[in-house]
């Protein structure tokens, strides 16, 4: 593989720190340290950009009840084929995600089609399920010509390796070593031909809702489809996605406001939780 780093023109801080454009064309710091001046609890004073954050009210990520959610056997299947395609792994000082060179692959969200734009981690995950959290959350950003998002959320718990973290040990440990200065730049390093078989599994149930981005603006009317059936991920990979990133990067649960969690469950499904 070849590897390259490029610095870009954005403030990003370092650590427990990231960076957000405002609409303005600027850039706001936040944070996830709670009590802080950029913590979570004051991401919607940070910028007018960032009102959603704290007046909004479908905000994400929720703890999922699994007693209070309403069956629904007409959603979507979430039937996607992703072509293997070149992508670069960006560490911003925030997350680690993929961005991907070409036409990745769509699924269709009610009647709509979304696009593969990109993927990133959060650990600890973002998404709670009866009050637990889990030590990695995987998002699958989609993304329609309209501007709508639909995200498709995997949770992770540990265990046996996950086959698709392979294709990506060295570029990780290659990210982890950067010694990146994250207040004037990004680190990247390109990670090749992507295969991304294991991600298109048949998905089986879900729990949807309506909600918004985890991080600023934290805009609303994304499209959450949360997996049922938690994946495992071995120490060692786990290890590789976290050594690049802050302690925390995940969002505390928001309050669903009187909003549905719908629940798709297929025939011969499985589930990681009790209903």
């Amino acid at each position: 593989m070849v590897s390259a780093r490029a610095a870009i023109g954005l403030l990003v801080a370092a650590s427990s720190l990231a960076v957000a454009l405002s609409n303005s064309g600027g850039a706001t710091l936040f944070g996830y340290t709670a009590g802080s001046a950029t913590g979570p609890e004051n991401w919607g004073k940070l910028s007018p950009a960032y009102k959603a954050c704290a007046a909004g009210k479908q905000q994400s990520p929720i703890d999922i009840v699994t007693k209070q959610v309403v069956p629904n056997p007409n959603l979507d299947t979430l039937e996607r084929t992703y072509a293997a395609t070149n992508a670069t792994l960006v560490n911003d000082g925030h997350d680690i995600a993929v961005r991907f060179q070409g036409k990745v692959g769509t699924i269709t969200v009610s009647g709509k089609a979304y696009s593969f734009d990109t993927m990133h981690w959060h650990s600890p995950s973002d998404h709670t399920i009866n009050g637990q959290r889990f030590p990695l959350e995987l998002h699958l950003v989609h993304k329609a010509a309209d501007g709508a998002v639909a995200v498709i959320g995997i949770l992770y718990q540990l265990g046996s390796p996950d086959s698709f973290y392979y294709q990506l040990k060295s570029q990780l440990g290659e990210m982890a070593g950067d010694k990146c200065n994250f207040a004037e730049e990004e680190s990247r390093v390109e990670a090749g031909l992507l295969h991304l078989r294991s991600l298109q599994k048949r998905t089986g149930s879900y729990f949807r809702y309506m909600g918004s981005l985890t991080v600023p603006p934290c805009t609303e009317n994304v499209t959450w489809s949360v997996l049922g059936k938690v994946r495992q991920i071995s120490k060692e990979q786990l290890q590789l996605l976290k050594a690049p990133l802050p302690a925390c990067d995940g969002r505390p649960a928001q309050p669903l406001n009187g909003g549905t969690v719908q629940f798709y469950n297929p025939p011969n499904s499985t589930i990681s939780f009790q209903m």
